[in-house]
């Protein structure tokens, strides 16, 4: 949080923004301020304060407030110099500006900036708070690094907000521990931090620091209080948001932008880490997830929530791996790739240790199914998804023999409950989470689960309609937020299942090239192409088929070509 906060602070203006965030520190001491900045004569002392030192006495601190670096033309180069400051505070202030109580404390000069102390000048410096130190009178510098440390040990980085952001952050972290809420708090302060194109350097990097602040603040809470996967939540919400934000105004073609959504990125696969590292072991637990879950509906849909989160926790991981591989040196990049491997092996512990895995309740399940089966195919589990991509076509189909249920096309728990129990016979007439299924069929070459497959369509008298999602160039104006797959794109229906794989196989490779709108929009083109798997697990939107299809062509491993592009700009 420090290096966040010292990065911020360098972004600061000296009058208005440093001088106001010095005034809530000394409050935060307990040292009050008896004068603030103000335009005009001020006799080297922007803020004066009275309150115990660290020493437990009480004084007078005397400010000055500068910004940047205190070099040597800014020690003693013309009337708003460093030494002409403090000449100005001894000579002139002390005498004229104090009350007669005020004159008998000790005082203590201090030259505060959010910049550092050059080398050329420490020597100055030493020399001339050595020739002035007298009874009564001492000398302080705080540097970048200080007012960082001072804003962290006194719980201030909340003011580095102003009013209205602060009190959004504030209801954030007073919610978090809620399991139902939505983080709009959280979602109107981005917003709000986001509010408006910036065209110059320094604007922009104060918003892009302070968006890494206030998740970095947000992690460390939930963190501390056992709520990360609302963490989770609102570093996805800010990975979206920013992206757009920047990718509106063409921001991706400056370098120091794209380090910066580097840094936010990493970032959030740090809050995944934390969460993984947290709950892992849970992973390896015959129903482990059955304890956090009220009933058997509660149950299922944990696991399958906790099935998308972990596969975008991976998949980030993969997204990592990719940014650091090189060929010349792969052992950069070794660490992202065993982190990547153990997650995989985690999820495929969690797929076998609990058996809601293997029964869809909703066709939105294609939300997380898809991720998860890509991220262990991605990670050379080919083995690992026929075995889940099997039982999953067996446990939809004994689901629809015994229990007449099959996943509901529109997710609605009241209708769930009541299907599930039986109080109301189901009458499902579509589903896409078969036509995902069908493609895993073909990308794996197994005949067996296509005929399995195929063999649900006959309980239905084959008249389930099987459909498939794909989005258009116009998607790319909105596909961020939510509600982008039923405001846009079209959709394929009545799909056949042909009797042989390979004609349903050929079709689908066909339709790749026609209805691949999303292999052209931007964030591919610049090398993040990871945010079409956010958005659609974040906004519980449709997967996009490109990401799933494109392994019907050829094989994928964790060494895309197509993954050097974003890294190429972090170099």
């Amino acid at each position: 949080m420090n290096f966040l906060t010292s990065e911020y602070l360098a972004l600061l203006k000296e009058d208005g923004e440093l001088d106001t965030l010095l005034i809530d520190i000394l409050n935060s001491k307990g040292i009050t301020p008896i004068s603030k900045p103000q335009k005009g004569r001020q006799y080297g002392v922007d803020i004066a304060a009275i309150g115990k030192d660290k020493d437990g006495v009480e004084k007078l601190f005397l400010i000055t407030v500068k910004q940047g670096n205190i070099s040597r033309s800014v020690w003693d180069s013309g009337q708003n110099s460093v030494r002409q400051s403090l000449n100005e505070i001894r000579e002139t202030y002390i005498n004229i500006s104090l009350t007669a109580r005020q004159k008998k404390l000790p005082k203590i000069l201090i030259i505060a900036t959010n910049g550092v102390l050059e080398q050329t000048i420490q020597t100055s410096w030493a020399q001339y708070t050595e020739k002035y130190q007298e009874k009564g009178i001492e000398f302080d510098f705080w540097g970048i690094d200080d007012i960082a440390r001072m804003v962290s040990d006194n719980l201030l980085s909340e003011r580095l907000f102003d009013s209205e952001r602060r009190s959004l952050l504030k209801k954030t972290l007073a919610f978090l521990e809620l399991k139902d809420y939505d983080l709009n708090h959280f979602k109107k302060l981005v917003d709000l931090i986001l509010d408006k194109p910036i065209k110059t350097k320094k604007p922009l990097l104060k918003r892009l620091k302070l968006i890494q602040i206030c998740l970095d603040i947000v992690f460390k809470w939930a963190e501390d209080n056992g709520y990360l996967k609302s963490a989770i939540k609102a570093a996805d919400k800010t990975i979206l948001k920013t992206f757009e934000w920047l990718n509106s105004q063409g921001h991706f073609k400056k370098k120091y932008v794209n380090i910066e959504f580097y840094n936010i990125h990493s970032l959030r696969r740090k809050i995944g880490i934390a969460y993984f590292n947290k709950v892992s072991d849970h992973y390896f637990v015959e129903h482990s997830l059955q304890r956090y879950s009220k009933n058997q509906i509660e149950y299922g849909l944990t696991v399958w929530e906790e099935i998308g989160l972990l596969a975008n926790v991976g998949l980030t991981e993969i997204r990592h791996y990719q940014y650091h591989f090189d060929p010349k040196a792969p052992k950069n990049a070794a660490i992202f790739e065993e982190a990547a491997m153990t997650i995989s092996e985690a999820l495929v512990s969690l797929i076998n240790t609990n058996p809601p895995s293997h029964y869809p309740l909703y066709d939105d399940h294609i939300i997380d199914i898809e991720p998860a089966i890509r991220f262990l195919y991605l990670t050379g589990k080919k083995e690992e998804c026929i075995k889940w991509l099997r039982t999953l076509i067996v446990g939809i189909h004994d689901a629809k023999v015994l229990k007449d249920f099959f996943p509901l096309f529109k997710t609605h728990y009241e209708n769930l409950v009541d299907y599930y129990l039986g109080n109301k016979k189901q009458d499902e007439k579509s589903s896409m989470l078969l036509t995902l299924l069908a493609d895993w069929c073909a990308i794996l070459n197994n005949d067996t689960a296509y005929q399995d497959l195929k063999n649900i369509l006959k309980l239905f008298e084959n008249k389930l309609n099987l459909q498939i999602w794909f989005p258009k160039s116009e998607t790319e104006s909105f596909y961020l937020d939510s509600g982008y797959s039923r405001k846009s794109g079209k959709v394929k229906h009545s799909i056949t299942l042909y009797e042989s794989l390979e004609d349903y196989r050929k079709e689908a490779i066909e339709e790749i090239e026609l209805f691949s709108s999303e292999k052209d929009f931007s964030s591919i083109k610049i090398g993040y192409d990871y945010i079409f798997t956010i958005t659609s697990f974040y906004n519980r939107e449709l997967p996009f088929p490109f990401f799933w299809r494109r392994f019907l062509q050829v094989g994928e491993n964790m060494y895309p070509e197509s993954s050097e592009r974003g890294a190429n700009n972090l170099d």
